[in-house]
């Protein structure tokens, strides 16, 4: 007999027992239960250390309380105020402080899977300590230039490059700004051709929380692109036709605000703290400074809660043939009207810690001199 219920999230349990091997009793009394021992089940996932879930606890606490942290109301600087001096001073101990951060979210991996793309004549903009040196596949490199504008940086990701790749000789070290002209890229000349003077890949990792001007920093490195495509699509990936060009990219791993309101929040209720420790705004809007660079997005992925960003971006239609050199004079306006000191609030900002600083100096001062003075009395009434 072949019968079964219609229901069918009932089906399975009343499906005649001949299918399962038994003859089909309808009301069979229930079986009895066997007499023999039986073995204790396994459990449905495999128990953990117990000090690996107490660690994941204590770091995840740590985290949320370190971005719970909040500023002194008097000491909040304005947003996005220019704290990148900072690097300066935290250059020596730069790596050892993020090493494990950036091993607990995996960023060595994303940065190597971004970092693998890169090909032709390439620039890396906000170098820093040259995190990034041991991911090049320099058999797809011509030149590499790395340029930060803090020199204790670059000095250090200048001997971390030697040490990763001694024998690679076509490799230099810019100190200054990318918010101004960059040098083209080492070589021979190119018979006058401008746009040809550009780099074929322009790296960026972890740079627009640092920087004074984001969209203007992505417009200005966008500048300084390449239109000579010499790498092609198979010297770097293996594709089978050569003829098909890889155009010139800019390649960008960054970190900021999240999918979240609420991881927002926390964001920036600690940010002030946080770019004044270490020079960096870490809940700046990434999405919001690439629309106002106006390049466009050829891929981009995010992870973390939406917090870390992987993208690829180009030149807009507007900046490429006949229109690249005035989109670039525009550019250039734009940075050469920035003011030298800041922006307005930030002056003010500067000058009302300065003031602070020095009546707090005068009241140390003056209790000091009071503490001296009882001294005095008490050995004259001695």
């Amino acid at each position: 007999m072949d019968r079964k219920y219609s229901l069918p999230h009932t089906s399975r349990f009343f499906e005649p027992t001949a299918r399962r091997g038994r003859p089909y009793l309808p009301f069979a009394p229930a079986a009895k239960a066997s007499t023999k021992a039986t073995t204790k089940a396994e459990p449905a996932f495999p128990r953990r250390h117990p000090w690996l879930t107490g660690g994941t606890v204590l770091y995840a606490a740590f985290v949320y309380f370190s971005i719970w942290r909040r500023t002194p109301p008097e000491d909040v600087a304005p947003q996005d105020f220019d704290f990148s001096f900072r690097y300066n001073a935290t250059a020596g101990t730069f790596d050892q402080d993020v090493d494990s951060i950036e091993w607990f979210y995996g960023i060595p991996k994303l940065r190597k899977k971004l970092i693998q793309k890169a090909h032709g004549n390439v620039l890396e903009a906000a170098a820093g300590t040259g995190r990034n040196s041991e991911f090049y596949n320099l058999n797809h490199i011509s030149t590499i230039s790395l340029q930060d504008q803090s020199k204790e940086m670059i000095d250090i990701a200048k001997a971390k490059w030697w040490e990763t790749h001694p024998e690679y000789e076509h490799c230099r070290f810019i100190t200054g700004s990318a918010l101004g002209a960059l040098p083209p890229p080492p070589g021979e000349s190119r018979e006058g051709r401008p746009e040809d003077e550009g780099y074929d890949t322009i790296v960026a990792t972890m740079s627009l929380c640092s920087t004074l001007e984001p969209s203007l920093f992505l417009r200005n490195l966008a500048g300084h692109l390449s239109y000579r495509n010499v790498a092609t699509q198979a010297s770097v990936t293996g594709a089978p036709d050569p003829r098909e060009p890889l155009p010139a990219r800019i390649l960008l791993l960054e970190h900021g605000r999240s999918y979240f309101s609420w991881i927002n929040r926390l964001l920036d209720n600690s940010a002030p703290a946080h770019a004044m420790q270490h020079g960096c705004w870490r809940n700046r809007d990434i999405g919001q400074i690439i629309e106002d660079s106006g390049l466009e997005i050829i891929s981009s992925q995010r992870k973390h809660l939406g917090t870390t960003w992987s993208l690829e971006l180009g030149l807009p239609a507007e900046a490429k043939g006949e229109k690249r050199q005035q989109w670039l004079e525009d550019t250039r306006q734009k940075i050469a009207v920035l003011p030298a000191g800041g922006k307005q609030e930030h002056v003010q900002w500067i000058e009302r810690i300065k003031e602070r600083g020095e009546a707090d100096r005068r009241s140390e001062e003056l209790a000091v001199w009071r503490t001296e003075q009882r001294e005095k009395m008490k050995k004259r009434d001695q």
